[in-house]
């Protein structure tokens, strides 16, 4: 199972939600895209649910997936987990309404139309 955020800040609220989730990890970054976040800000972050904990694996940059290496996902699930602080090079810390909002399941039918992901 993969979930999308809307940026790496998203991702980093400790507790934040997935925008969406699919077991396409294709499908998630084309819903990001049509969503506008890789146009009109930082590339949303693609993550992996292992053994109940999400980890980092893609930037879903407009033209492609770009893989997030384990040391760069440390740090950001390290934030989420409340193991790191908030670092200076992070933008703000996302308004709670865009970190709790519920999740999309893309796996629905119903889901993949009218999708609105922020």
């Amino acid at each position: 199972m993969y979930g999308v955020w809307r940026s790496r800040e998203h991702f980093s609220v400790p507790g934040s939600s997935p925008a969406a989730t699919s077991v396409d990890v294709r499908a998630l970054a084309d819903a990001a895209r049509r969503a506008g976040g890789v146009v009109r800000g930082p590339a949303p972050v693609i993550a992996e649910r292992v053994a109940g904990v999400w980890q980092l694996v893609f930037f879903a940059e407009a033209d492609r997936l770009r893989e997030i290496t384990r040391v760069q996902g440390r740090r950001y699930e390290g934030v989420r987990a409340g193991r790191l602080r908030w670092s200076s090079t992070m933008r703000a810390v996302p308004p709670a309404s865009e970190t709790t909002a519920p999740t999309r399941d893309l796996d629905a039918s119903e889901a993949r139309t009218g999708l609105e992901l922020w």
